[in-house]
């Protein structure tokens, strides 16, 4: 009985020493974080510097202070309360808000757009542009978007514009649906397709788990209140999610695409095929189309599946641009817009613009609206 009792007292002793050492650990992890946030500001974003119209076309060579701006996100170690999902109110969206500092706005059909669709002038080449949320521009100045930089830069020599019908969550089936519910409509002269890989997936499916965070193993209630209240609690749940990415203890998309799984590799050729069919029906030249990827890996999953996917647009007639130079280039960079926003960032957008601009400078029909 002695023996037990002791047990118990030094057992007791030990948890709370525990408890009290993690306690102090946390206390310590909130305060250097809290001095962190203090000494390392964050400077700006990339809006507040201008948008450079690239000087070569041969070569694409970012601009430096670009560069930096977007590279000073990924230093962060706690989201800024700035960067949180702040709800407003914009005339003429149904929905509005900020997130990572910048405005999203969505019309009924959730595209980005407040305003209704401008009326087609006869005497501008109008592009219309297709795609998911990385079209729409998720986390990204709407200025930033590759269709906005297509249009600033080519603007100076033709009369053109780009009407952006990105949309978060959509897949080839939804994309499909949008050609046919406004080619009538926007009478465009090109339809451009921004493909993401996770266009595969089913209507409405997105990319399974993998845009899921895993929060702290805590009830729901504990872990929210932690984590809006305490630096501390925010920076251990991204580093657990980020410890679970690492492991692959997830489901993954990816595999799932090359496997063929339900027949998405079919789905996506027949989609594609049906798009290019219905804009060549309505008179215009072959879809452009151009595979993006903000975490370009040289032969990993994500080349494998953009090879698969520029392997179904080509044989739909579509005109792909081809990615293999930049899966070299880029290999192994990430370009997204901060830890805590997977999309694709200013840099990415910058690249893609360019290889587009290339692409559209060397077609016959644009040249008619030469300024």
């Amino acid at each position: 009985m002695v023996n037990l009792k002791s047990a118990l007292t030094n057992g007791l002793i030990v948890g709370m020493s525990t408890l009290v050492g993690v306690l102090l650990v946390l206390l310590l992890l909130e305060g250097f974080l809290l001095l962190w946030a203090y000494t390392h500001p964050f400077g700006g974003r990339a809006e507040a510097i201008s948008v450079p119209l690239p000087q070569s076309h041969a070569e694409i060579v970012v601009p430096q202070d670009l560069v930096a701006t977007a590279s000073s996100r990924h230093r962060l170690m706690t989201m800024p309360d700035t960067w949180k999902r702040v709800p407003t109110s914009i005339a003429g969206a149904v929905r509005a808000e900020y997130w990572q500092g910048v405005l999203h706005i969505y019309n009924k059909e959730r595209m980005r757009w407040a305003s209704p669709l401008p009326p087609k002038r006869g005497d501008h080449y109008r592009v219309m542009v297709i795609g998911d949320s990385l079209t729409y521009g998720q986390g990204l100045a709407e200025e930033w978007r590759f269709s906005n930089l297509l249009e600033q830069w080519l603007s100076e020599r033709y009369r053109i514009e780009f009407i952006n019908l990105g949309r978060s969550g959509f897949n080839s089936e939804d994309i499909l649906r949008v050609v046919r519910e406004y080619l009538p409509a926007l009478e465009p002269d090109l339809v451009l397709y921004a493909v993401c890989l996770n266009d595969f997936l089913p209507s409405r499916r997105g990319q399974y788990e993998d845009h899921i965070a895993y929060s702290l193993p805590l009830p729901n209630s504990v872990t929210d209140y932690l984590i809006r209240n305490t630096r501390m609690a925010a920076f251990l749940s991204e580093a657990y999610d980020g410890a679970l990415r690492r492991l692959r203890l997830r489901y993954d998309f990816f595999q799932d695409i090359l496997a063929d799984f339900n027949g998405y590799q079919q789905r996506f050729a027949h989609d594609v095929m049906e798009m290019n069919r219905a804009i060549q029906a309505s008179g215009l030249p072959p879809m452009l189309a151009l595979v993006i990827d903000q975490y370009p890996t040289y032969g990993g999953l994500g080349h494998r599946i953009a090879r698969v996917a520029e392997l179904a647009l080509a044989k739909a007639g579509a005109s792909v641009i081809d990615t293999e130079d930049y899966y070299r280039r880029y290999n192994n960079q990430a370009m997204n817009v901060s830890r805590w926003e997977g999309h694709p960032n200013e840099i990415a957008n910058y690249i893609w613009a360019h290889m587009f601009m290339k692409e559209l400078k060397a077609r016959p029909d644009l040249q008619a609206f030469r300024r």
